[in-house]
């Protein structure tokens, strides 16, 4: 096709709202070229990274196990095939145990259960009707078994199947082409029904300046929080090398993401393929095909000016919910920042709190014979709740459940992190007893996990916590081992309440695994209204990504964008504030250093066995040259202000920058993560703690006078001699005072 005549097409379809697929329904399909036609492809999938950490297994006592996994709403499931790879027990009875394969609630296959089998890897594959998909799915599992013992029909755990990590879901996708329409938005650039990462793209020419960055930061923050639990992951294309070749061939293509992208455009930048998009008098939201693929959408934000579209990118991300049309025009409003400790997915210390804020559903909290997955409620509390000398959290819990026939071993078992609690018996009442409180145990100490030399149980909670209650329904029979009524039904009540008013914020720093899993100390104001992020005064493109990567973690932990964020270069960093600081980049945290001095830096490097990486922290091409290539996030009491910290990101190089931003979406890399430096090479995460500690938060003067001396027990006990021995001497003169008078 001769592309003198397809991209003024191309163009003139962008500029009236149009697809250029659309515009050439005339064409037969066999005449259009590839970057024209709506994308097929095949994802596999594995069984045991959907199944979120569910074990395998399923046998007679816990007969069926549902995976849940969701569907794009912009792309269709053209065909499915499902791969399980299998063993099972030799206790199986070949007449009437059998594999039922379900999905949505159709079965789409058995297989039959033999002796036979046992001892030997089984492979069996089902073809999936891909008219049974919809924007959420589950693959069920269920064992129909028996085993008989004398005259009694059981179940046994006995009777078992165990499901291998090479079991696989493949699907064949076809690309929908979707209208351009913003009350869809978020979707499709984010997708709620869509469990696994989200990826931004984002486009522009030439690496942002430090205002568009800015912006682009805050709406990379908005699918941040969007995300939740999921990992954000950011690409940037620069598509500035292809416009000067761009009438010429297809290669300009090939700058561009086939995928759903974001870009941002003022009027003094209008470059091709932009150049004829009328100039605009007030900011504006647009949605129109991605001009290199028009089967994916670009999400095209542009403002008269730079300062505008700043304030566009954070009135807009605030107020979306609204919107219709392929574009709408944004009166930008001013946003009071916010106060401390206003994080949506934080448990709120101000007010009790219910279980049902804590689920997306109310049935999540609901569980039955059938199906006994436990209930799982995620419980993230402010990463500074002190929770020294306090016998546990104060937990109100609420739960029904169809009464058992007769007495038996039914239960309701509570746990934390997969720590065992507490168990409730379940009576004949149908409910809780109200005499009957739980406090979660907690032991005092930081909230994230780390070694200890204890051998006594323990519990230990951290910033993002998994509380867990199983209903175990006990048995029909005494006789024999029977399975419950399958009409047994247990649910959390959602006004359970957990209740952290009185509890104070304080937590020593620094501490490097509390910024990667909860941005702290930056996200007590979940908007960053008391932050100030540091930068070089130009950007380079890996930098840029791990700006926006880092920003979308730190509203994904608060679940709140950064409206307030303040993006600013090291030489712009005022003398004095009041603010906690984060650098990026690997000058940045020198280019500090050299300003404001190392002294605070010093009082954590002396004495650590750094081999070397103080010159990361100081001299990275001394760094580079000595130990290759290395990043570090490094963490220090602000010069400024001693409530306030520096955490710093820095690497060898900017291309480097890649380990951290690797870490920010591994959670087995940001355990290994802790004290005030660690140091990410190719090979491993090194550790260093800190050497004298700084503390942060409000605490009184007799708690943390307490709290000090805590930690010196000698000096305490020392103490206490000393005070109860001025005690004795004062009374000693009172009484010999005494005596004198009388005489």
């Amino acid at each position: 096709m001769n592309m003198s005549w397809t991209l003024p097409l191309l163009l003139l379809t962008l500029i009236v709202g149009g697809s250029p697929v659309q515009a050439q329904q005339a064409t037969s399909v066999d005449e259009l070229e590839e970057w024209q036609l709506l994308p097929r492809w095949q994802e596999d999938y594995s069984l045991n990274a959907a199944a979120n950490a569910q074990q395998l297994r399923i046998d007679g006592l816990r007969p069926e196990m549902t995976i849940g996994f969701g569907g794009r709403y912009d792309r269709v499931v053209e065909g499915a095939e499902l791969d399980l790879a299998f063993m099972i027990s030799p206790a199986m009875v070949d007449t009437v145990s059998q594999l039922r394969v379900s999905m949505n609630q159709e079965v789409i296959g058995t297989v039959p259960l033999q002796k036979s089998m046992a001892n030997t890897v089984q492979q069996r594959s089902f073809n999936i009707d891909p008219r049974l998909f919809t924007s959420y799915n589950q693959l069920r599992l269920e064992l129909i078994s028996e085993v008989f013992n004398g005259q009694c029909t059981l179940a046994s755990p006995a009777a078992w199947i165990e499901f291998l990590d090479d079991s696989t879901l493949t699907l064949d996708y076809q690309q929908l082409r979707v209208a351009n329409e913003l009350s869809y938005f978020p979707e499709p650039w984010f997708d709620r029904n869509d469990f696994s990462a989200v990826n931004l793209n984002f486009v522009s020419f030439g690496v942002p300046n430090l205002a568009t960055a800015e912006a682009h930061a805050v709406l990379a923050s908005y699918f941040g929080q969007a995300a939740d639990w999921r990992a954000v992951t950011v690409e940037h294309f620069d598509v500035e090398p292809a416009i000067g070749s761009l009438l010429q061939d297809h290669e300009w293509r090939q700058q561009w993401p086939r995928d759903h992208a974001i870009m941002t455009l003022t009027n003094a930048q209008r470059p091709r393929p932009f150049h004829n998009l009328e100039k605009v008098d007030a900011p504006t939201i647009r949605v129109i095909p991605n001009p290199a693929y028009p089967a994916y959408k670009l999400l095209l934000i542009a403002a008269p000016d730079e300062q505008q579209l700043r304030a566009t990118v954070s009135t807009f991300v605030l107020s979306n919910q609204t919107m219709s049309g392929d574009r709408v025009v944004v009166n930008p409003q001013p946003i009071e920042p916010r106060e401390a400790y206003q994080a949506p997915r934080w448990v709120s210390t101000q007010r009790p709190v219910q279980i049902s804020e804590l689920v997306d559903h109310p049935s999540e909290l609901q569980r039955s014979a059938r199906n006994t997955a436990p209930v799982n409620v995620e419980l993230r509390l402010p990463p500074d709740l002190f929770i020294w000398q306090r016998n546990g959290i104060p937990l109100d819990l609420r739960f029904r459940y169809t009464p058992p026939l007769t007495e038996d071993e039914s239960r309701m078992l509570v746990s934390i992190n997969n720590e065992f609690v507490k168990a409730f018996d379940l009576n004949d009442s149908g409910s809780e007893n109200t005499e009957e409180r739980l406090r979660i145990p907690i032991l005092s100490g930081s909230l994230l996990p780390e070694e200890d030399n204890v051998t006594l149980p323990s519990f230990r909670l951290g910033a993002v916590n998994s509380m867990e209650f199983r209903f175990d329904f006990g048995n029909v029979s005494d006789v024999c081992s029977t399975p419950p009524l399958l009409n047994s039904q247990g649910v959390i009540d959602g006004n359970s309440t957990i209740d952290l008013r009185g509890y104070d914020n304080y937590v020593a720093l620094p501490d490097v695994q509390l910024f990667m899993k909860t941005g702290y100390p930056f996200t007590r104001w979940d908007d960053l209204s008391q932050s100030l992020v540091v930068v070089p005064e130009r950007l380079s493109s890996e930098l840029y990504v791990t700006l926006l990567m880092t920003l979308a973690k730190l509203s994904g932990a608060t679940g709140y964008p950064a409206t307030q964020l303040q993006l600013i270069s090291a030489d712009d960093l005022p003398d004095t504030t009041e603010k906690d600081i984060l650098l990026l980049g690997s000058d940045s945290l020198q280019s500090f250093l050299q300003t404001y001095g190392t002294a605070q830096l010093d009082r954590q490097v002396e004495r650590q066995r750094l081999t070397g990486r103080e010159q990361l922290l100081y001299s990275p091409q001394l760094a580079l040259r000595n130990s290759g290539p290395s990043a570090a996030v490094v963490g220090f009491q602000s010069p400024f202000a001693e409530q306030r910290s520096v955490v710093a990101v820095t690497s060898t190089t900017d291309s480097y920058l890649s380990r951290y931003r690797e870490a920010l979406t591994s959670d087995i890399l940001s355990n290994q993560m802790t004290g005030f430096l660690a140091v990410l090479t190719p090979a491993r995460v090194s550790s260093f703690e800190p050497q004298s500690d700084y503390y942060v938060g409000n605490l009184s003067w007799w708690n943390r006078l307490m709290y000090h001396l805590a930690k010196y027990p000698v000096l305490v006990t020392v103490l206490a001699l000393l005070a109860l021995l001025v005690l004795v001497i004062a009374l000693y003169r009172l009484f010999v005072a005494k005596v004198r008078v009388r005489q």
